[in-house]
Parts: structure tokens; C-alpha cells; sequence
């Protein structure tokens, strides 16, 4: 089952590549890249032979959003499911509070069960 266009390597850092079309239309080894994106590469894929990948129609960038949402929203589900086990194996609310990069009591209101 095909998850639809294959996102370009740079869809996601606005900064670095205004003009990206988010959609890949060749690869280089694993890295996907759009005709723009492509076109500016400079070492990237040295000495590899591009793979064309299948024309999209348009760039889209709703497509984008939805996945990337998607991904934060299990990415959130990871992150409290793995609170949850630290805790279980008694690991210190300042431990892992250490590890996400806030205080000891914003951890426990966070993640703490209801």
C-alpha cells in the first residue's frame, strides 16, 4: 500500500529551502529530493546515480501538515508512554525532567496520571 508522494529531504526546513516543492521526484541513495531542491544540491549524492521517482501532480502542502501532525501526535503518545515506563521502574521525576529540559514539578503536572 503506497503512502502516497514521497516527501523531499528539505520539506521541512523552510530556512534553508524556500523554493522546495515538498514533493521528491528523484532520489539520491535514500535521500529524496524535489526538482528545486535537486536542482541546488552540491555534494549531496555525489557519485550516485539518481532514481527518478513518479511525477506528483502539484505540491501539497495540506498532505504535509496532515502527516507531520500525525507523526507529532504519535511522537506525544511515545513520549508519555515512555514517562509512564521510567516511572514504573522508579525512575525520579528529576531524572526525567533532566532528560525533557524542564523543572522536576512542570514533568509531574505534565505527565503525572490522572
Amino acid at each position: 500500500m503506497s503512502r502516497g508522494p514521497i516527501r523531499c529531504h528539505y520539506a521541512l526546513t523552510p530556512q534553508h529551502r524556500p523554493d522546495c516543492q515538498l514533493t521528491a521526484t528523484v532520489t539520491y541513495g535514500d535521500i529524496p529530493l524535489c526538482s528545486a531542491c535537486a536542482g541546488l544540491r552540491s555534494t549531496l549524492g555525489k557519485g550516485q546515480t539518481p532514481r527518478k521517482l513518479p511525477t506528483p501532480h502539484s505540491p501539497d502542502p495540506l498532505g504535509l501538515l496532515a502527516e507531520v501532525h500525525l507523526e507529532l501526535t504519535n511522537a506525544i503518545e511515545q513520549l508519555h508512554a515512555a514517562v509512564a515506563r521510567a516511572r514504573q521502574h522508579h525512575t525520579t521525576w528529576t531524572s526525567i525532567a533532566a532528560i525533557l529540559g524542564t523543572t522536576r514539578q512542570a514533568a509531574q503536572q505534565r505527565f503525572r496520571a490522572p
